[in-house]
């Protein structure tokens, strides 16, 4: 098989982004975020093992690995609500890009515990990303919305912290079958919440089902990618394209869902997004595995 493409890379950061996209549709027409993230769950792990299934991937961890990735899908767990959660109360452009604070977080804890090098070019990849979140949030905003701020804020710190664990269990390491473990425990969390809460809220309309259908195929889709890419061209190469996801997002809410962010917003978006591209070129925050890039 050939090497990915750029636009094979932009393609895949294209399918992260309508997960977003899907996840709106589906809270838009009355489903609620438990609901969608337990579906979405499922439906990653099925897909998951029919994948590693037909490329031959063993399933089998040692045992002290496997309670590892057990154990950091917890939090994953709790990044993946409070994302859906974000994206029931605020535009999902603003979700996406408020998550993508992540590798201004994990590279201030990497410098706090010694784990970095400093580098000016990450510190000015770190001032832009907070400069351009405070215009991005530069709006009035109800409760429910601060609130959805928070969660998003929320889940970015959480992803951090998963990203950075990964990096000291896996790092250098293939991380496609840890990644399912821990999709299986964000599984099985999720699903014993609907039978203690019975809050199970599915979508009332067409495009509902449309979204609640595509999340997991998008997020699917976007990982096999994501790993085939990282396997043959290195995770920091293939990140760099990644980061278009935060765009793809923009552009995909305001054709779909409809939600398009003021101008002060959108110049706090190109901030934050500059960020990124600022991180990557100054090599921070490293990779730690072989593909795990982004939440799950």
């Amino acid at each position: 098989m050939h090497a990915p493409t750029p636009f094979h890379l932009l393609a895949f950061a294209t399918s992260f982004a309508m997960v977003g996209i899907c996840t709106g549709l589906a809270l838009g027409a009355g489903a609620n975020p438990l609901t969608v993230v337990t579906l979405r769950s499922i439906g990653t792990v099925l897909l998951f093992i029919a994948y590693f299934r037909m490329v031959g991937v063993g399933l089998r961890l040692p045992p002290r690995e496997r309670l590892i990735a057990f154990a950091l899908g917890l939090p994953l767990c709790l990044n993946n609500y409070l994302l859906n959660v974000a994206m029931s109360e605020i535009p999902v452009p603003l979700a996406v890009l408020i998550f993508y604070l992540w590798p201004a977080i994990t590279s201030l804890a990497s410098w706090l515990l010694g784990k970095e090098h400093f580098r000016w070019t990450s510190l000015a990849g770190l001032a832009a990303a907070f400069g351009g979140l405070a215009l991005a949030l530069d709006v009035d905003f109800t409760a429910a919305q601060a609130h959805g701020v928070w969660c998003a804020l929320g889940g970015s710190l959480l992803w951090s912290a998963v990203y950075f664990l990964m990096g000291h269990w896996f790092a250098g390491r293939d991380t496609r079958v840890p990644t399912l473990y821990m999709t299986l425990t964000a599984a099985a969390v999720f699903v014993a919440a609907c039978l203690i809460t019975r809050d199970i809220e599915l979508p009332r309309r067409a495009s509902g089902w449309a979204g609640v259908l595509g999340v997991p195929f998008f997020y699917a889709f976007a990982m096999i990618g994501l790993f085939w890419a990282s396997a043959r061209l290195g995770a920091v190469r293939t990140g760099f394209f990644m980061n278009f996801e935060p765009i793809a997002a923009i552009l995909l809410a305001a054709l779909i869902l409809d939600q398009v962010l003021a101008p002060v917003q959108l110049a706090g978006a190109a901030l934050v997004i500059a960020a990124l591209y600022l991180f990557r070129a100054g090599g921070a925050p490293r990779s730690s595995g072989a593909s795990l890039s982004r939440r799950s």
